[in-house]
């Protein structure tokens, strides 16, 4: 049986054996499952950077699909691990605020917390929850298990969560922050396109970081200048800054965390 897709997002990197065992305990129990790489390359522990994500890009996958999350800084703790029921998807991954967005945005989800040991490896770590106890979990679900038998409903009010990112907005500033910084050196921000309509004049926008002033544009990449650093809205609908043909973390000297403002004018 071949079952739904598992899409898996993890802290561990390409470099370890980390990513690869967690495939091999997966096929071990359902040889037929579909597994699919969002990312891997989630800075080390960074809770928000992969709710951010999986948010984000979860209804990119076929309904159904199950999305497991290994970002797990509190593995070996009492902390919970818990499966999510969420608009027709499925989401496994320990409860420390991971599935924030996700909670947040449906207020109805099921949640269960994992406690059916018969779905666990015989042996069990204290520091790799992700290969002994959710990858194979997650394998049973695609083969077709209940979510109800992982173990018993929970509240969802219950659930850990952690705020938001949310930028400050006023009528003429809108403050962000540089959220993540892709693979080409786009820097992703907090501010989404929809912020920017509380401003009272969006056609003429001016960005700044780190005392550099970039235009805003309205347009593709390819439409941009050489070289040059400049805001657009990306496909995920959040504010970018980027260079055509070169790394706007490198230009801009910029980092994760550093203070985005948009003017008007």
């Amino acid at each position: 049986m071949k079952g739904p897709p598992i899409i898996l997002t993890t802290d561990f990197g390409q470099v370890d054996e980390y990513v690869g065992v967690l495939k091999g305990v997966i096929l071990s129990i359902n040889p037929a499952a579909t597994l699919v790489d969002l990312s891997h390359a989630i800075p080390p522990q960074d809770i928000g950077r992969a709710a951010e994500l999986i948010f984000r890009n979860y209804r990119y996958f076929p309904h159904g699909s199950l999305h497991l999350c290994i970002v797990d800084p509190g593995v070996g703790t009492k902390r919970r691990i818990i499966v999510v029921s969420a608009d027709g998807h499925l989401f496994l991954g320990p409860d420390n605020g991971v599935f924030s967005p996700l909670l947040r945005a449906y207020e109805q989800a099921k949640v269960y917390e994992l406690t059916n040991r018969d779905w666990f490896l015989e042996r069990i770590s204290t520091t790799f929850h992700g290969r002994d106890i959710m990858a194979p979990a997650a394998a049973h679900l695609s083969l077709g298990a209940p979510i109800a038998e992982a173990g018993p409903l929970v509240a969802i009010n219950s659930c850990v969560r952690i705020p938001p990112a949310e930028p400050l907005v006023r009528e003429s500033e809108i403050a962000g922050k540089i959220s993540s910084i892709d693979r080409f050196g786009n820097l992703i921000t907090t501010i989404e396109n929809h912020h920017l309509d509380a401003l009272s004049h969006k056609s003429c926008l001016t960005v700044s970081i780190n005392a550099t002033e970039v235009q805003f544009h309205q347009v593709s990449y390819a439409e941009l200048p050489d070289h040059l650093p400049a805001a657009i809205i990306n496909s995920s609908n959040l504010l970018e800054i980027c260079v055509k043909n070169d790394d706007a973390a490198t230009v801009l000297g910029a980092r994760i965390g550093d203070t985005v403002l948009v003017k008007c004018g």
